[in-house]
């Protein structure tokens, strides 16, 4: 009698573990996703378009650290004397700043002594900023670049970044070109649609309602080498004078 019971014990044994096992998940490692240097920061053009290494000279750089859980920036920019103690601060660029700059930034933060021991929550990160003269023409915004409206992704059309002669006098070669875009919002194909432009970004009023164009106006920005995001408003029709705003999402074909 008790011999046959043996067996029966032994299978049941490792039935109870595994039952129990299963009751316990394991607990998430609250470090898993913990840096011991988590410091970012970013590089902002004129209209808030940001770059992660390349500007144009001749206008307003933005510097922009991180926020929570860093309490306080100490920023060096090239050979600049001067320590920048906000968190976000802009600097004016000319023409003849053109080259490449040294940013280091040091912030601090609580330590984080619980995943890092030795962690005194001082972080320093150092990036380089190149700005280019306005007279290289060859930004990475300028180009074609297909895709939709969101609120139409089935309804695919091509925009178009570029350079061509000012509209004003076009045939005077002492006069400096004009930036362009055409097709924003979709079918607007004004040879006088001029815009602000960075290196990677885009800024755009058009006051008129005219070669399909029905007042648009907005920014746009790569989000990466190849991709762009436009978002403008416009009239919903010639007669209908209501602005309704849309985001144009594409992707470079030329």
């Amino acid at each position: 009698m008790r011999s046959s019971l043996l067996p029966a014990l032994a299978l049941l044994g490792p039935l109870l573990l595994a039952g129990c096992r299963q009751d316990k998940d394991p607990q998430p490692n609250p470090c898993a996703a913990a840096q011991a240097n988590p410091l970012s920061f970013r590089f902002l053009e004129n209209y808030g378009t940001p770059t992660p290494d390349t500007a144009y000279a001749k206008q307003d750089i933005t510097f922009e650290g991180p926020g929570a859980p860093y309490t306080s920036y100490e920023w060096r920019v090239g050979n600049d004397a001067r320590v920048f103690t906000d968190r976000q601060f802009s600097l004016y660029f000319y023409e003849k700043d053109a080259g490449d700059y040294r940013v280091r930034l040091i912030a601090r933060r609580p330590p984080n002594t619980k995943c890092f021991p030795n962690d005194d929550g001082v972080d320093t990160l150092t990036q380089v900023l190149s700005l280019v003269p306005r007279s290289f023409r060859k930004g990475p915004i300028y180009g074609k670049f297909q895709g939709s409206n969101t609120d139409a992704p089935k309804d695919t059309f091509t925009i178009r970044v570029f350079q061509g002669p000012n509209y004003v006098y076009p045939n005077d070669p002492a006069v400096a070109p004009y930036d362009y875009l055409h097709n924003i919002g979709r079918g607007c194909q004004s040879p006088y649609f001029s815009i602000g432009l960075t290196w990677r970004g885009i800024d755009f009023i058009y006051g008129r309602i005219d070669f399909r164009c029905l007042e648009e106006s907005g920014r746009g920005y790569l989000t990466t080498r190849d991709s762009i995001r436009v978002e403008y408003t416009q009239y919903t029709s010639t007669t209908d004078l209501k602005r309704v705003s849309r985001v144009f999402l594409g992707r470079r074909v030329r």
